[in-house]
């Protein structure tokens, strides 16, 4: 039993899912039992290949989120919000329940265009790009944790 610590990392671009808006860029540390993800913007791009990332913040909106054990519910808390948004802690907790064998901690680096609650800022689209965001993030989450399962002996 090696006591070396087992840490890898992964990287994945989604492009414009409308026209105008920001591509995604999402970044996993992936630890024992934890995943580390950064989720930044990028210019909008039609190819991975091109994406420039606008921000790179840790910390702009940062929550962890355990996984249910027995009886006790996903339970997060909030590590860093740089404004009244909080978009990092229930998307944490959606994730938890969707790995439940992992600690979640993610942070979010998004622009105040989509995470604006009101103002000119706000983009129309807001709501449907997180959800589209989110919906992929699951995705490459799970075909990345799949990807790690060794090969069942035939």
């Amino acid at each position: 039993m090696s006591l070396e610590p087992i840490i890898q990392t992964y990287h994945q671009t989604l492009c414009s899912p409308l026209p105008s808006s920001p591509s995604f860029v999402f970044h996993l540390t992936r630890l024992v039992d934890t995943l580390m993800i950064w989720v930044g913007t990028g210019s909008p791009s039609d190819s991975s290949e091109s994406v420039i990332v606008s921000e790179k913040k840790i910390a702009s909106d940062w929550a962890v989120a355990m996984p249910s054990r027995g009886n006790i519910p996903v339970t997060a808390t909030p590590i860093y919000r740089a404004s009244a948004s909080d978009y990092a802690l229930p998307m944490s907790q959606r994730l938890a329940r969707k790995f439940p064998n992992n600690q979640i901690q993610l942070s979010l680096s998004l622009p105040s265009s989509l995470t604006s609650q009101s103002g000119p800022n706000l983009d129309p689209y807001a709501s449907k790009l997180l959800l589209i965001m989110e919906k992929k993030l699951g995705t490459w989450l799970s075909e990345v944790i799949e990807s790690e399962k060794p090969a069942a002996v035939a």
